[in-house]
């Protein structure tokens, strides 16, 4: 299936087109309708199978097709378990963002938080996030999700099995309301506590499954570098 037959917007076509996206994944073409549709969704796929533009495109057709619930609030948050998970879906939003007149930010633990304060006082309309970072600004009074449209849990396993639970439960409690869809991904769905919060912060979600998490993934190889500090770190990745 290709993306011009998943009814996105031609704006979101066009950068789609500018990396030469044309067929949509598994994944993409089973979640992206759902999405859209404004259901939530509880999906599970293996890394890899192109699941970040399964959540970042109908995120930003809704944006562009519906009026915003506030004009200070973030219209999305996408959260991720780590920094460098957090980075690639930023860069993948950004590159979705061509053309368009959408400010994101990227909030990470470890980074300068004063800087990150003067970020969201822009007031960024989609934000990319790890989450005990986002729940210190929640604390902080330095954010607000009253207005958040799309919560976006991206390995969400991981982010449990690293003990972001109460976080996750804060931020979701900052943005409870009944017009918020929650898009919750994860390498599994046999999860017990995946599948408790997704009873907590879900409505009625659409469940998809592409392929079998411990299934060994081809497309994959794995390397190992060694690291004198931080900084070296990041300029490997």
């Amino acid at each position: 299936m290709q993306f011009k037959d998943l009814g996105l917007d031609n704006r979101l076509l066009k950068n789609l087109k500018h990396y030469d996206f044309k067929k949509a994944t598994d994944i993409q073409q089973q979640a992206i309708p759902v999405a859209i549709a404004g259901k939530d969704l509880l999906a599970s796929s293996k890394t890899g199978s192109g699941k970040t533009l399964a959540f970042v495109l109908p995120m930003l057709h809704k944006s562009l097709k519906n009026k915003s619930f506030s004009a200070k609030d973030p219209r999305a948050v996408i959260l991720a378990p780590t920094r460098e998970l957090a980075k690639q879906v930023y860069g993948e939003l950004r590159s979705m963002l061509g053309g368009l007149s959408y400010d994101a930010a990227l909030i990470l633990g470890g980074e300068n938080f004063n800087d990150q304060v003067k970020a969201l006082r822009r007031y960024p309309k989609f934000i990319v996030a790890t989450p005990g970072r986002l729940a210190d600004h929640l604390e902080h009074r330095s954010l607000f999700l009253d207005g958040l449209e799309t919560l976006v849990l991206d390995e969400a396993d991981r982010m449990l099995d690293l003990g972001f639970a109460p976080e996750l439960r804060r931020i979701h409690k900052a943005a409870k309301h009944r017009r918020r869809q929650t898009l919750m991904f994860s390498a599994t769905l046999d999860h017990a506590e995946v599948n408790d919060i997704a009873a907590e912060m879900l409505n009625a979600p659409k469940r998809i499954a592409i392929g079998v998490s411990n299934e060994e993934h081809k497309d994959i190889t794995q390397k190992f570098y060694l690291c004198d500090h931080l900084d070296h770190k990041e300029a490997i990745l």
